[in-house]
């Protein structure tokens, strides 16, 4: 539900952008709220019929006019006849977009907007880009993947980029709180669902592309395309110096930095010819130092995030701030500022010797650089505990499965998200890419585990705890797919379930075993 407060526009204002949209019954009946939910309907509300992949918001017309909406916008009537006015489109998303960007007065006009795109990292270099917008003194807000966040505002989402109408009323809402600059994840779907479109960005960041989202997309080149749109349709000004950010090392990022080469700022580790790229760099189980050549000359960098995936997630950021003009020790103090983001990489303090990291990971491409990072700051061995998500793309199970078998010494394959299909169908089409790796299976119960090998164990919180009992002081145990996820979805439930909370569990079982075989000892 979207809505204001005494706030209201007639309905023929919303869609005087609109192209082709028929007005059928009174045009200045006043819409105080869109929704696209026939359930949160209130009286007064524009009522949008989607048509999504398994429900018709077509079903529930006469549901939202029965519930008090003032208006209803819809692809075809139905076949009552409706007591309300009604607007008919060729594409209700589209429609909402423009409608919902009129009934807020068109925030985004007022808010200058960072755009991230891409399969992996996302979300830290949304977080990077933040803080160091705020340490240049800019008034900063976040849309993604861990909420919107702004001032004292901190809320949760179910979608990494939201629908047109609520993306329009929190730019709204950030603009009503001084915001003057949002950095935004951009999905995949969100661009492909026209979730943004009516949508300009200053700056638009492409990360990297990996499989993912191809139960959606249908091919890596049909995904590819949907990122695209960013560049292609959605930044403001191509006459401003580099407004586009790309990953010049990945082969989509090079395609892009082609098609739009003098808009176009790229970052790169392996090309030294790109725009951003380290002149030395050192990672390290403390973090990342580096010396960063950019166009306003080299800047130094010291951030206590892992691995050469978060180097990558840096420049991106950098990139992002030097089209927007910020000094270098803004860039410097903001990156140094984010310690760690929420279920990246993060590491759980414990005093069992074990070095325990969460990640969100779960495409094959996020899962291999994980892994790599991880392998390369171990010195013993390293546990991977991972599943695959139910209802999503199938094609990745036993990539990833082949991905955790080369680098992991000791693979545990669990539950992720089942959704619908059977939690143990999926371990099975996860385990011959396990396998592929030349691994052979073990189990929990045998007295002396293997040097390298797989289990399955389908109950995650079983899986975590037995992954941790087993466990050896200086092993790294990787817990991958959910990270800052606080639910697990079986069937259709959501049931709460946080890795990070699991494993805090399991370590406190084990350090209490400690505790009591050390006092036994101390008796004996």
């Amino acid at each position: 539900m979207i809505s204001q407060e005494n706030f209201a526009k007639p309905l023929e204002a919303l869609f005087e952008d609109v192209p082709g949209a028929r007005l059928m019954g009174r045009r200045d009946v006043l819409v105080s709220g869109l929704s696209t939910d026939s359930r949160r309907v209130r009286p007064g509300h524009l009522f949008v019929a989607l048509r999504g992949s398994r429900t018709d918001g077509h079903a529930f017309v006469e549901d939202a006019v029965r519930r008090g909406a003032s208006a209803v916008l819809v692809e075809r009537l139905p076949e009552t006849v409706l007591a309300v006015p009604a607007v008919v489109v060729d594409n209700a998303r589209k429609a909402m977009a423009a409608a919902a960007a009129s009934f807020y007065d068109h925030p985004v006009r007022s808010l200058t907007l960072v755009g991230i795109t891409g399969t992996n990292g996302k979300t830290t270099t949304s977080l990077l880009v933040e803080s160091i917008l705020a340490h240049a003194g800019m008034r900063v807000g976040v849309i993604g993947t861990l909420g919107y966040r702004w001032g004292a505002v901190k809320e949760k989402t179910d979608m990494t980029t939201p629908d047109a109408a609520d993306l329009q009323h929190i730019f709204s809402r950030m603009k009503t709180d001084g915001v003057s600059h949002v950095v935004m994840e951009v999905s995949s779907h969100a661009l492909e669902l026209s979730r943004v479109d009516g949508v300009f960005y200053d700056v638009g960041v492409f990360t990297n592309l990996s499989q993912d989202h191809l139960d959606f997309h249908g091919s890596m080149e049909r995904y590819f395309e949907a990122k695209r749109r960013l560049f292609a349709e959605h930044i403001k000004s191509l006459r401003n110096a580099q407004p586009m950010v790309v990953n010049g090392d990945d082969p989509y990022g090079k395609r892009l930095a082609q098609e739009f080469a003098r808009a176009v700022c790229t970052f790169g580790v392996e090309d030294a010819q790109s725009t951003l790229h380290p002149l030395k760099y050192k990672l390290g189980a403390q973090g990342i130092e580096a010396s960063v050549q950019t166009p306003a000359g080299p800047v130094a960098i010291s951030s206590s995030l892992l691995g050469r995936l978060n180097l990558y997630n840096i420049l991106a950021a950098i990139g992002a701030a030097q089209s927007l003009g910020v000094s270098l020790q803004a860039v410097a103090e903001g990156i140094a500022a984010v310690d760690a983001v929420d279920g990246r990489l993060q590491r759980l303090d414990n005093d069992c010797g074990l070095h325990v990291v969460v990640d969100f990971a779960h495409t094959p491409d996020a899962m291999e650089k994980t892994l790599e990072c991880l392998k390369e700051l171990s010195s013993r061995r390293l546990w991977v505990v991972f599943g695959c998500g139910g209802d999503r793309d199938r094609t990745k199970r036993p990539v990833m499965g082949a991905v955790a078998g080369r680098y992991g010494d000791l693979v545990v394959i669990t539950s992720d998200n089942p959704r619908t299909e059977n939690p143990e169908a999926i371990v099975k089409e996860i385990e011959p890419g396990v396998q592929s790796t030349g691994k052979a299976m073990f189990s929990f119960n045998d007295e002396v585990l293997p040097v390298s090998g797989y289990t399955i164990v389908v109950d995650r919180r079983h899986a975590i705890f037995e992954t941790i009992r087993r466990a050896e002081p200086g092993d790294v145990v990787f817990i991958g797919g959910k990270g800052h996820e606080t639910y697990q979805i079986v069937g259709t439930q959501v049931r709460p379930f946080d890795d990070r909370v699991v494993a805090e569990e399991a370590l406190a079982q084990r350090r209490a075993l400690m505790m009591s075989a050390q006092a036994a000892e101390g008796v004996s």
